[in-house]
């Protein structure tokens, strides 16, 4: 006679693939946001005026897309790509996610420099230190140092990313491609100023295409 405390549940594998679906659709919503934080961010940047009333409101919301949430969504994204890829290409992924912290450590540093920079200038008006030039020349060298170190770190990210896809079949060939070129505009920022322009433009195609592959769900061979 069976006994009542003998219980099967049946549904484990089931679950574990629900499971692995959702994890994959988290990483394409993370995904998209890190394209729209890192777009919002910029045009901020670029558009932005420190003198108005929402000014420093403005700022601030831009770095804490160019840092925090960006950094987040890469870290999440990076999770789902390694999860999809599985067993397939283990070492690169684990080097790749590495990669991906490190870049976003940097990236969250180069907010937190911005935002320390601009609340010192508002604090201390007295000093006019947007019209000192030694200091805008020291501030920009370190901003702009710190930022292409978090591009290079992002650009080996890619590299492992782009091979992981391409030996695993798990990912599009194209894309897969689309990582590698995206990490060698990358990884040289720091050489030639001029290829951020291009690495994130870059990051902006990889991106939206990674989001909408995680968002279908479960891997398959391509």
């Amino acid at each position: 006679m069976m006994s009542d405390s003998t219980n099967i549940n049946f549904p484990t594998d089931v679950n574990t693939g629900t499971s692995a679906m959702t994890w994959q659709k988290w990483g394409g919503f993370y995904s998209f946001l890190m394209v729209v934080a890192f777009i919002f961010a910029s045009v901020i940047y670029l558009v932005g005026d420190l003198r108005t009333a929402i000014g420093p409101i403005a700022y601030a919301l831009a770095d804490f897309l160019y840092g925090p949430v960006w950094a987040a969504s890469l870290i999440t994204a990076v999770l789902a790509l390694r999860e999809r890829i599985g067993e397939r290409a283990p070492r690169r992924m684990s080097v790749a996610l590495l990669a991906a912290v490190l870049a976003a450590a940097t990236m969250v540093l180069v907010a937190c420099i911005r935002a320390a920079n601009r609340q010192y200038h508002l604090i201390h008006p007295e000093l006019q230190l947007e019209t000192s030039t030694p200091v805008l020349v020291v501030w920009t060298t370190i901003v702009a140092g710190v930022t292409a170190a978090g591009w290079h770190f992002l650009g080996w990210a890619l590299v492992m990313i782009g091979s992981a896809g391409w030996v695993s079949g798990r990912l599009p060939r194209p894309l897969c491609v689309l990582y590698l070129a995206g990490a060698a505009a990358s990884l040289f920022v720091y050489v030639f100023p001029n290829l951020e322009g291009a690495a994130a433009i870059l990051a902006v195609i990889w991106g939206v295409w990674q989001g909408i592959l995680l968002w279908k769900g479960a891997p398959g061979e391509t």
